[in-house]
């Protein structure tokens, strides 16, 4: 039997390379679950809106303990020690979510985020996978993707590939990849093809 643990959202909007605001929007806070009522994460959201980190940390481990076999918890715990660049403790919390729910994609992605922090793009390019293979749709798994492909791996088609489904998932507009992608793009445009035969 499989526990809904909806409510338990991401509290944190991911930073990463794509950037996003530093304030937690009031609309993010969780849905009530299909049995009821959820805990209310506005205290966590407040305490995160506030600069208040250490205050978000203890209310979350608060909620580790209420619902012990849930990871999001876990995920947001590890996303303010990434904000705070303590990637080895943001590592063991996305750990622990995937031992406890070992389909929660954005904890792969935390983990493809502190692997490029560490500068383990082979590591950080596994867990971005990882997180694609749950969850095609992650917009932000596509854009770090991306930016493996096109300044590690130096891969524009593919890079190109995950630019563009970047911008086909997420919400509004993103001029500067628009218009990094057209810059690849031509950069991949066959040279001087009328020259042969």
């Amino acid at each position: 039997m499989q526990t809904n643990y909806y409510w338990l959202m991401v509290v944190l909007l991911l930073a990463g390379c794509a950037g996003a605001p530093t304030n937690v929007a009031k609309d993010t806070q969780p849905q009530a679950t299909a049995s009821g009522s959820g805990p209310d994460l506005s205290a966590v959201i407040d305490a995160l809106n506030d600069g208040k980190p250490i205050v978000a940390e203890a209310l979350l481990r608060g909620f580790t303990q209420l619902y012990p076999d849930a990871g999001m918890p876990w995920v947001n715990i590890g996303l303010i020690y990434f904000r705070r660049s303590d990637w080895d403790r943001a590592q063991q919390a996305a750990e622990k979510a995937l031992a406890l729910q070992p389909e929660v994609t954005v904890a792969d992605y935390l983990l493809g985020l502190i692997a490029h922090q560490k500068n383990n793009a082979p590591q950080a390019l596994k867990h971005y996978q990882t997180s694609l293979e749950k969850d095609p749709q992650h917009a932000h798994s596509h854009y770090n993707l991306a930016l493996l492909y096109d300044t590690f791996y130096q891969d524009l088609e593919k890079a190109v590939h995950h630019y563009r489904r970047y911008l086909e998932l997420i919400e509004g507009e993103d001029e500067e990849t628009l218009s990094w992608v057209s810059e690849l793009e031509g950069q991949l445009a066959p040279e001087g093809g009328s020259d042969e035969g």
